[in-house]
C-alpha cells in the first residue's frame, strides 16, 4: 500500500502482485505551474497500470531501428515522460520495460526529478535501465535538454534526430490552453508507425470533462487513434473524488 506523503510507493510489476518500491521526494515549496510538486493521483494510478498496457511492438521496433543503425541499443532513448513531476510513473516504466527513458518537465522541477533518478540508481542500474532527465517546454516543443553529467554541459535533442516510440503523460490536463499544446508535443516527438504508444492518465473531474473532450479532439485530428482505456477508482488517501481514466493511443494506419 501506498502513501502519498511517504517516500516509498509499492507499485505492480505484474498480474502475479510482485511489486516494487520506488522512493520518491516531493521537494518542499517546489511548484510546476503554480501548484505545489507532489506526486499526484494519476501518476500513481498510472505507474500501477502500466504493466496492463503491451508495448512489447513499440520497444522491438526501436530495438530494431537502433541495431540497423549501428546505434548503442542500451541507451537509445525509447520512452519520453512528459511533465514528470516527481518521476513515479517514468522510472516505474524505466524498471518494468528494463529501457532507457528521458524524464522531463521546466528547468525549476528538474533538480527534483533528478534527485529521485539517483535515490533509485541501485535497483535501475540492477533492472539494466538508463534513465536521463531534461527540460521540455510545451510551447517550444522543438527542443528537448537532455541534462548532461556532473561538470558537462546540457544536450540539446530535436525530433529530426531521434523521436520516441513510448511517451508517456499523467496529471498534465488541468488549464485549456493544454489540449493543444499536448497535441503539438505529441505530434512532435511520437515515433512514426502504428506501433508506437502514446499514454496518458488524467482524474474525471467535472470542471475538465470539456478540456478532456478537447483533447480527444485534437488527438484525433492530429491522427491518432485510442487503442485503449479505462478508468479506475483511486484510493481514498489520494483525496479525490473523481475517477482516474487513463488512454492508449497510436497512429492510424
Amino acid at each position: 500500500m501506498a502513501n502519498k506523503h511517504g517516500q516509498t510507493l509499492d507499485i505492480p510489476l505484474n498480474a502475479s502482485g510482485d511489486k516494487v518500491g520506488i522512493t520518491i521526494a516531493e521537494p518542499t515549496g517546489a511548484k510546476a505551474d503554480n501548484l505545489p510538486l507532489s506526486t499526484w493521483g494519476a501518476s500513481f494510478i498510472l505507474a500501477e497500470q502500466l504493466h496492463k498496457i503491451d508495448t512489447s511492438a513499440a520497444l522491438q521496433n526501436a530495438r530494431q531501428t537502433t541495431e540497423q543503425g549501428g546505434v548503442d541499443h542500451a541507451h537509445q532513448p525509447k520512452v519520453l515522460e512528459i511533465g514528470a513531476g516527481t518521476a513515479l510513473v517514468g522510472i516505474t516504466a524505466a524498471l518494468l520495460w528494463k529501457s532507457s527513458v528521458v524524464l522531463t518537465d521546466l528547468p525549476k522541477i528538474v533538480p527534483g526529478i533528478a534527485a529521485n533518478i539517483s535515490a533509485n540508481q541501485a535497483q535501475l542500474t540492477k533492472a539494466g535501465a538508463h534513465v536521463q532527465c531534461g527540460t521540455l517546454d510545451w510551447a517550444s516543443p522543438n527542443t528537448l535538454t537532455l541534462q548532461g553529467p556532473a561538470g558537462h554541459e546540457n544536450v540539446p535533442l530535436t525530433p529530426a534526430e531521434h523521436k520516441f516510440p513510448i511517451i508517456l503523460a499523467a496529471d498534465v490536463l488541468y488549464d485549456e490552453d493544454h489540449p493543444p499544446l499536448l497535441q503539438e508535443v505529441v505530434r512532435t516527438w511520437l515515433a512514426p508507425g502504428p506501433e508506437s504508444r502514446f499514454v496518458q492518465s488524467y482524474p474525471l473531474r467535472i470542471a475538465y470533462l470539456d478540456i478532456i473532450r478537447e483533447l480527444w479532439q485534437r488527438y484525433e485530428e492530429a491522427g491518432l487513434e485510442c487503442v485503449q482505456e479505462g478508468q479506475v477508482t483511486g484510493d481514498e488517501s489520494w483525496d479525490e473524488e473523481a475517477p482516474y481514466e487513463f488512454c492508449v493511443w497510436r497512429w492510424r494506419e
